[in-house]
């Protein structure tokens, strides 16, 4: 196991990797000191964070709403008020944004629950395609030619269901196949996915894992979670603990007290 120590409340303070031979691969993300701040005080920060520049990455610990944020913040999506921040090489979020996809958080990529897929894809076609140019429908081929590199050999669900209709798994299996087909087709450097914890059932949680390391083979690839992964199931990935909790107030007394004569 491999430790780090940073500063600060939210400081990144330890990385596991799991049997990753280390390389010369520059990393995909460089922090040091940054913070954001809400209306209603820190959302986290200031962090110290260093992300590889391959396979996946697991960012795990406490504070959805902070770790969320840093997802935004290390996607371009959000600007940190302190510190550095480095991105495949870009120090502008302007140009971050250009080169990192992010799926999985609501305000951004939520899908309407009430249209069918085959709705979904219409728009995504015509949002990529030029102006002037005659609006076409999203057709099976195009269906399958955004989804297939996500899904693999899972069955893809039928063009015509509603949103509605399909397993979680499966909508946000869709969300990261439209996040890394933007729609002024840049070039993608980077996935990250916010709050692996949506996706609620084990098997499917396990075939998400899957799909994530093998997109993890092409490009590094960044999750949010409550816990760590399970050794078993975490193949070469890399954890990075931290704690992003500076919004929420934590108690003085967290209500174990009455388990320590029990141990």
């Amino acid at each position: 196991m491999q430790t780090t120590t940073g500063h600060g409340p939210s400081a990144a303070n330890n990385t596991r990797t799991h049997g990753r031979t280390p390389t010369n691969v520059p990393p995909a993300v460089t922090a040091h000191g940054i913070s954001v701040v809400g209306d209603q005080g820190p959302v986290y920060g200031p962090l110290d964070v260093e992300i590889p520049g391959e396979g996946l990455t697991v960012l795990s610990g406490r504070g959805g709403s902070g770790r969320t944020a840093l997802a935004l913040t290390i996607s371009g999506r959000m600007k940190p008020k302190t510190g550095t921040l480095e991105v495949l090489g870009h120090t502008k979020p302007s140009e971050i944004r250009k080169h990192v996809a992010i799926a999985g958080v609501e305000d951004i990529d939520q899908l309407d629950r009430d249209v069918k897929i085959s709705t979904v894809f219409d728009e995504h076609r015509a949002w990529s395609r030029p102006w002037i140019s005659v609006r076409k429908r999203a057709t099976q081929d195009y269906y399958e030619e955004i989804c297939s590199p996500v899904f693999g050999t899972r069955s893809l669900p039928p063009l015509d269901a509603y949103v509605s209709q399909i397993c979680s798994l499966d909508r946000i299996l869709i969300r990261l196949a439209l996040a890394l087909h933007p729609a002024n087709h840049s070039e993608i450097g980077m996935l990250i996915m916010d709050d692996l914890d949506q996706v609620h059932e084990t098997e499917d949680r396990l075939v998400l894992i899957s799909i994530l390391n093998q997109l993890a083979q092409k490009i590094p690839v960044v999750v949010n979670a409550v816990n760590p992964l399970p050794p078993d199931i975490a193949g070469d990935a890399t954890e990075i603990e931290l704690f992003t909790d500076a919004a929420h107030l934590q108690p003085e007394e967290h209500g174990l007290e009455h388990l320590k004569g029990k141990k």
